[in-house]
């Protein structure tokens, strides 16, 4: 199949959107109004029109009824949100997409589990990361029981538990890519059936990471991060097809 070219009006958002994120339109600012947009990208007003409804989905304008659209934001969280909702919603391979954001997900918590040692107040961390490997374990009889609040639970505890690991990193850039591409990550994941000894081993790992983190044996941390992240890879990926019969746009 042929790959997909943008629409006029996809492409001046994009243009706009570029403008607004390197800061050329400030936050609060207003744009043209859409017949001077018009003139400047050699357009009809509809393609403008579309443009400003595509930036206002994405949270970047602010349009009212007989105003000019106003950017709403340029921040960081902005920024990164802006990135997320574009690679989510670009008709990319999913089998390539799921595959991206479980190498952002290893990357970013084997940097975390690196430098875990170094935190000044890692204890608070730990703390927080011993909770939910607690939570990940009290729910294990459950799940061997089959009742559907124990996966619900180790689920909730285990997301909570990278996120903690990536935010103790301690850089807002990767935090903000993390909070925003992987909740399409763990929505996946809670669709994926394990069985209850996979579970519990899983939990086990997160208990030996924890007391590797504890005792500051960092390539061992390292190294249960990287195990325990490659195996949920491995097991993601196999709820997909073979990425080479799917259809990818650009």
């Amino acid at each position: 199949m042929e790959y997909i070219s943008q629409t006029k009006s996809a492409r001046i958002a994009a243009t706009l959107e570029e403008m607004i994120l390197d800061n050329r339109l400030k936050s609060g600012s207003f744009l043209p109004s859409q017949q001077v947009l018009a003139d400047q990208f050699n357009t009809s007003s509809r393609p403008i029109r579309e443009a400003l409804k595509l930036l206002e989905a994405k949270g970047l304008v602010v349009i009212a009824q007989g105003r000019r659209a106003q950017v709403r934001s340029n921040s960081l969280d902005q920024y990164v949100e802006s990135i997320s909702t574009s690679i989510v919603n670009s008709k990319i391979n999913p089998a390539k997409l799921m595959r991206n954001l479980m190498q952002v997900r290893i990357t970013v918590a084997t940097s975390a589990a690196r430098g875990f040692t170094r935190l000044e107040n890692r204890e608070e961390y730990l703390a927080q990361l011993w909770n939910s490997s607690n939570r990940m374990e009290a729910s294990i009889p459950l799940i061997y029981q089959k009742d559907a609040r124990g996966i619900a639970e180790f689920q909730k505890a285990e997301a909570e538990f990278h996120r903690t690991l990536v935010f103790a990193n301690g850089n807002q850039i990767l935090t903000c890519i993390y909070d925003n591409l992987s909740p399409m990550l763990d929505s996946v994941m809670n669709t994926i059936k394990f069985t209850s000894a996979q579970v519990e081993k899983r939990s086990k790992d997160y208990s030996y990471l924890c007391e590797a983190l504890q005792n500051g044996q960092t390539d061992l941390a390292v190294a249960l991060v990287l195990v325990t992240l490659t195996t949920l890879e491995t097991k993601v990926m196999d709820h997909y097809p073979d990425e080479s019969a799917m259809v990818s746009y650009a």
